[in-house]
């Protein structure tokens, strides 16, 4: 059991306040992944609910258990950091066992568990091995291996694979997400990769200046995000943002020297705002070329000089401009490569999902 409630949690050094009244409710068994850009307050948070950093205010409960004012090592918490930490003295089987060891664990008991866990982990043939002979991968998969190890009800993953290589970044997400889905266990995971976070997360919680700026799902997060940096920070590539004229319900967006209307589904909360501009977020993959689409009120064909493109492989990004403000549009790669060939291009833009937000608060407007 492992379910996490955290409480109007306030973390403060002297005067500086950097956690600003946290509130999580995270499910027993849920991924969890804290993300923002660097100084949000995610690293603290963790270390807070850690027991590393003392909480100024608030309360932490695991389960029923209050443990706000409990010491690390009396909360069944346990954590994989960035560094590794390893002992370079061990070989990979002390490191696994060391934390049983203290725990005064019976030596048959010890010698299951290490074989179990490299066995899930698919390091037994490294556990005669110290650190110093192990690659970056194998370093991180014995860093789980003590956490697993210890059968806790919680476990916290602090950037676990930021000094890994990009190949092996991929391989070790899948590796995490599967064990996930075998132990069935509590897991937050702090990480500035927004990537990370849409493929790990049951739950994501956005950060930014110590606040949460939205708890959802990664759905929820990508397709309906509370305010313009949610939006900004979550998706690759990002998602574009054009400050359009609102005239009654639809927005004017100048395009090669043509006015073009667009119908959005939150029309008539542009109404009620009575607001004359307003920024309208689009993902890239919103932006494609002309395709059979029926009878939608909310495609518009608009045409697009392409000032660069970016072949990908299985798609290219096209960069042009709408409002005197750069837009990415997602091609096929044979789309891609006529626009490459002639700069001129007539794209469809769907709105269907599209997302409104005031030009001067950054916050949503809906209906």
């Amino acid at each position: 059991m492992g379910a996490i409630n955290i409480q109007n949690l306030v973390k403060s050094y002297a005067d500086t306040e950097v956690l600003k009244g946290i509130n999580l409710a995270i499910n027993d068994g849920e991924f969890l992944i804290l993300v923002g850009p660097s100084g949000c307050g995610k690293s603290t948070l963790m270390n807070c609910i850690a027991g590393l950093e003392e909480v100024t205010s608030g309360n932490l409960i695991i389960d029923e258990d209050n443990v706000t004012d409990l010491n690390p090592k009396d909360r069944d918490i346990a954590m994989v950091f960035q560094s590794y930490a390893l002992y370079p003295t061990m070989t990979v089987a002390k490191n696994i066992s060391f934390g049983l060891e203290m725990r005064k664990y019976p030596k048959d008991s010890i010698e299951h568990t290490i074989q179990e866990v490299a066995k899930l982990l698919q390091i037994e043939h490294l556990l005669q091995r110290k650190p110093s002979q192990l690659s970056g991968g194998q370093r991180q998969r014995v860093a789980m291996g003590r956490a697993l190890a210890r059968s806790p009800r919680v476990f916290l993953f602090d950037e676990p694979l930021s000094n890994l290589d990009a190949k092996l970044r991929v391989e070790m997400r899948t590796e995490i997400k599967k064990l996930h889905k075998r132990l069935n266990t509590t897991i937050v995971y702090v990480t500035h990769d927004q990537v990370e976070a849409m493929t790990l997360a049951d739950r994501i919680a956005v950060m930014k200046d110590g606040y949460v700026q939205q708890f959802g799902t990664p759905y929820e997060i990508y397709n309906d995000p509370a305010n313009r940096f949610v939006a900004d920070f979550m998706g690759s590539p990002a998602m574009n943002f054009v400050e359009c004229v609102v005239i009654d319900d639809k927005l004017i967006i100048e395009s090669d020297g043509k006015s073009v209307q667009l119908n959005v589904p939150d029309g008539q909360a542009l109404i009620k705002a009575g607001i004359d501009t307003v920024i309208l977020g689009i993902r890239p993959e919103m932006i494609t070329e002309p395709k059979p689409h029926g009878n939608s009120g909310y495609i518009t064909e608009i045409p697009f000089t392409i000032d660069v493109t970016e072949p990908t492989g299985p798609d290219t990004l096209a960069f042009g401009t709408w409002n005197n403000q750069e837009v990415q549009a997602r091609l096929s790669p044979e789309a891609g490569a006529k626009a490459a060939q002639s700069n001129q291009l007539l794209v469809q833009i769907d709105t269907s999902k599209a997302v409104l937000f005031d030009p001067h608060t950054g916050k949503r407007i809906r209906t």
